[in-house]
């Protein structure tokens, strides 16, 4: 419940249910291996990096559960029903939006995006060269190593494609991992952007038609 209202962290949940984190290895990693919870990690993290780690609801319709139905049992109980209708349309958009992110980031490993075979993909959240933080919604190795995916996803129908994308070229320059490799840059959004200045642009249509 507390990872579905929006506790990702360890710390976050320890101090949430009043307990020590060294406590919750054993039951967090059964929700994990359950396939309810999963942990992500920024893509340049060890797989033990347990500092880094982030936990989230893995489903997207249990996620949707948690974050909208749980928190307002008492509501929906006295049959509020109106305003709950008006919360979760007012953030509905929002809850879409991580959920296409996940759907474009399993996307990768199964398409030839840039004519290039990937390695599973992941977010990256840390510090950038200038010592930022930074952070980017897609990164993926190519198979042989010397290439990189990085990408934005945007669940909106882009009418800043220009600046959105300049800002994305801004943030890969300053990925440390990035040195010395080619990068590749895409924007997804739900529809195609098109070709923006060296930033290729992908609609939704393309990842669905991917992950069927």
């Amino acid at each position: 419940t507390l990872i579905g209202q929006g506790c990702h962290r360890l710390s976050e949940i320890a101090a949430r249910l009043g307990k020590p984190a060294t406590s919750l290895s054993r039951p967090l990693q059964r929700l994990v291996e359950l396939e309810l919870v999963r942990r992500d990690i920024p893509f340049d993290a060890a797989p033990r990096d347990n500092k880094r780690s982030l936990y989230r609801i893995d489903d997207p319709f249990l996620r949707f559960w948690f974050r909208f139905v749980d928190s307002n049992r008492s509501r929906l109980e006295a049959r509020r029903l109106a305003s709950v209708t008006r919360e979760i349309r007012a953030t509905f958009s929002s809850h879409v939006a991580g959920v296409w992110e996940d759907l474009v980031r399993q996307s990768v490993p199964r398409h030839r995006w840039f004519d290039r075979d990937w390695k599973p993909a992941a977010s990256f959240w840390g510090t950038g060269l200038d010592r930022r933080p930074l952070e980017i919604d897609v990164v993926a190795e190519s198979e042989d190593g010397g290439e990189l995916l990085v990408g934005e996803v945007k669940w909106t129908n882009l009418k800043n494609a220009v600046e959105v994308a300049a800002t994305l070229r801004a943030r890969a320059a300053q990925l440390p991992f990035a040195v010395g490799k080619r990068v590749h840059l895409g924007i997804w959004a739900k529809e195609a952007p098109g070709r923006l200045d060296g930033v290729q642009g992908f609609g939704a249509k393309e990842v669905v038609r991917v992950l069927r």
